[in-house]
C-alpha cells in the first residue's frame, strides 16, 4: 500500500519548494471547511442542549456578566470541538497521504496551538470562575474575587506543569528533534497523559455503570405522582419563604426611611443593626431559601430521571426497543469481559506472560482486529496497532455507555461537594458543555500521540514534526490499565452504597416535603 518512494520522500528526498500563500490557502480549504461546519453545528445544536438545566431557581449573579461569560464559553466550546474535528481529519489524511503535505503541516501546527490554548488557559479559567462564584467568594468585592481566581488559576498551571516531572517520553529517532523539547511539546505530553488518564477513568466508569443500568428499576404511575407531589410541595414552601423575605425586606426598608432621629441615634442604630431581630430573621430566611432551592433542584432531577426511565419502559416494548435492549445487553457483556480480561492480564501466575503484560497484549478481540489490519497492510506493527485499537475501543465504551454514565453521574453527584454541584447545575452554566469539549479534545490528542508512537517513520513525518516526542507506550499501557481497574472498582463500590442511600433519601425527602406543605 505504501511504496518505497514515499518512505524515501519523507527521509532522504529533497525538500519541497515553498508554497505560495494562495496555494497553501487553497490546499487548506478542506480543513477550514471542516472547522467552520463543526464549530457552527455544535454551537447552534449541541451547546444549547448541554447547557439546558433543570434548576429553575439559579444562584443569583449579574445577568449581563452571565450572558457575557456564556458567550465566551460558547466560543471556547465551538472552537475546541471544531479544532478537534480538524485534528481527527488531519490524522486520517496523514495515514492515507491525502491533501498536500505542507498544508497538513501548517494545519497541524495551528490546530494543536488552538487546542492547547483552549485546554490549558481558556476552558480552565472559565470553569474556575464558575466554581468560585458558586461559593461565598462570589459575594466578595470584584477585586478580591479576581485575586482568588488568579491564585487558583496559578495553582492549576503549577500542578499542570509539575506533572511533567513524572512523564517518561521516548527520544526521537530523527535528528530534527535531538534538541531540547519546545514548550508546545512539553504541554502536549502533559495533555496526552491527562487524556489517557481521563479515558481510562471514564471507560472504567462506563464499564461498571452500563451493566448496572442494563435492567433499570420499574417505575409506576404511583412513583411519578409521588415525586410530583413532593416537588410541588417544595416549590410551595420555597415561594412562601420568598414572600416572607420580601415582606421582611420591605419592613426593614420602611423602618430606615421613616426614621428622623439625630446623627448619634442613627450611628447607634447602625451599630445595633447586627443584633436586630429583623436582621436575624432575614439571615435565617436566606439560609432556609438556599436549602429549599437545593432540595427543589434535587427533587426536580429525580422526577426527570423517573420520567426518563418510564419513557424507556414504553420504548422497550416496541420492536425497535427490543433490538436496542438486546444490543445494550451484548454491550454490557463486553464491558464485563473487558474488566475481567484486564484483571487477568495483570495476574502473572495465571499465564506465562511477564508481569508487564497489558490488556492490549492478551485480549483476543483486540488482537483479531490488529491481525485484520496487518492483513490489509503487511508492513503494520501488530503489537503497536493492538495498543491503538484497545485505546479506540475505550472510546467506543464511553460513547456506548453515555446514557448510563450520565444517569450514574446524576446519582453520584448527590454525594459530591455542594460547590461543584451548584456550579454544574446553575442555570445557564456551561460547565457540562465545557467538560464535554475538554474530553473530546484530550481524547483525540491522546489518540494522535499514541498513533505517533505506533506508526513507522515514513508514515508519520508531519505528525512527528507537529506533536514532537511520543510517549512511552509501556508506561501508557500500565498507567491506563491501572487507572481503568481502579475506576471500575471505586465505581462499583460507590454505586452499591449510593443506591442504598438513595432509596432511603428519596423516601425521607418526599415525606418531609409532603408534611411541611
Amino acid at each position: 500500500m505504501f511504496t518505497v518512494g514515499r518512505k524515501c520522500e519523507g527521509l532522504c528526498g529533497p525538500h519541497n519548494r515553498p508554497h505560495s500563500s494562495v496555494s497553501l490557502l487553497f490546499h487548506s480549504l478542506p480543513f477550514i471547511v471542516t472547522f467552520t461546519v463543526v464549530a457552527l453545528l455544535v454551537l447552534h445544536r449541541l451547546f444549547p442542549v448541554l447547557c439546558t438545566q433543570r434548576n429553575r431557581h439559579p444562584y443569583p449573579y449579574n445577568s449581563s456578566e452571565s450572558r457575557h461569560r456564556k458567550r465566551i464559553a460558547a466560543l471556547a466550546f465551538s472552537t475546541t470541538l471544531g479544532a478537534t474535528g480538524v485534528l481527527a481529519e488531519l490524522i486520517l489524511c496523514e495515514v492515507s497521504d491525502w491533501v498536500d503535505a505542507e498544508a497538513r503541516r501548517v494545519a497541524f501546527r495551528v490546530t494543536v496551538s488552538v487546542l492547547l490554548l483552549c485546554l490549558i488557559v481558556v476552558i480552565p479559567a472559565n470553569q474556575i470562575v464558575t466554581v468560585v462564584e458558586a461559593t461565598k467568594v462570589g459575594t466578595w468585592r470584584w477585586r478580591n474575587q479576581m485575586l482568588v481566581i488568579g491564585g487558583v488559576f496559578a495553582a492549576w498551571l503549577w500542578v499542570f506543569w509539575n506533572v511533567g516531572d513524572v512523564l517518561p517520553m521516548r527520544r526521537q529517532e530523527f535528528s530534527l528533534w535531538q534538541s531540547s523539547r519546545t514548550l508546545s511539546e512539553e504541554c502536549l505530553a502533559r495533555v496526552g497523559v491527562v487524556g489517557v488518564s481521563l479515558m481510562a477513568l471514564l471507560s472504567g466508569f462506563g464499564c461498571v455503570s452500563t451493566p448496572f443500568s442494563a435492567k433499570p428499576r420499574h417505575v409506576s404511575e404511583t412513583d411519578i405522582a409521588r415525586a410530583q407531589s413532593g416537588l410541588e410541595a417544595a416549590h410551595d414552601m420555597l415561594e412562601s419563604k420568598r414572600n416572607q423575605l420580601r415582606i421582611l425586606e420591605k419592613r426593614i426598608h420602611d423602618k430606615q426611611t421613616t426614621s428622623h432621629d439625630g446623627i448619634m441615634s442613627k450611628m447607634i442604630s447602625t451599630i445595633r443593626s447586627g443584633l436586630d431581630s429583623d436582621s436575624q430573621e432575614k439571615t435565617t430566611l436566606l439560609h432556609e431559601i438556599s436549602a429549599l432551592e437545593t432540595m427543589t433542584a434535587d427533587l426536580s432531577a429525580r422526577l426527570n430521571e423517573l420520567q426518563n426511565i418510564q419513557r424507556s419502559q414504553f420504548i422497550a416494548r416496541t420492536p425497535r426497543g427490543r433490538i436496542t435492549s438486546f444490543l445494550y445487553f451484548i454491550f454490557s457483556i463486553y464491558c464485563l469481559y473487558r474488566i475481567a480480561a484486564t484483571t487477568f492480564a495483570h495476574i502473572p501466575f495465571l499465564h506465562r506472560r511477564s508481569a508487564s503484560s497489558s490488556y492490549s497484549q492478551t485480549d483476543p478481540i483486540t488482537n483479531v482486529l490488529a491481525l485484520l489490519g496487518k492483513h490489509w497492510d503487511p508492513h503494520l506493527d501488530r503489537a503497536a496497532w493492538s495498543r491503538q485499537i484497545g485505546f479506540l475501543l475505550s472510546g467506543v465504551i464511553i460513547a456506548g455507555s453515555l446514557t448510563s454514565v450520565i444517569s450514574t453521574l446524576s446519582m453520584l453527584s448527590r454525594a459530591a461537594p455542594g460547590v461543584v454541584v451548584r456550579a454544574m447545575k446553575a442555570e445557564s452554566s456551561p460547565g457540562f458543555a465545557l467538560m464535554v469539549s475538554q474530553l473530546s479534545a484530550v481524547y483525540v490528542l491522546a489518540a494522535a500521540l499514541l498513533l505517533r508512537s505506533n506508526l513507522p517513520p515514513y508514515m508519520s513525518s508531519v505528525i512527528t514534526e507537529s506533536l514532537g516526542a511520543p510517549l512511552d507506550t509501556q508506561f501508557v499501557e500500565r498507567w491506563f490499565d491501572g487507572l481503568f481497574l481502579g475506576a471500575a472498582a471505586v465505581t462499583a463500590v460507590g454505586m452499591v452504597v449510593v443506591r442504598k442511600w438513595k432509596k432511603i433519601g428519596e423516601e425521607e425527602e418526599w415525606e418531609i416535603a409532603g408534611k411541611e406543605c
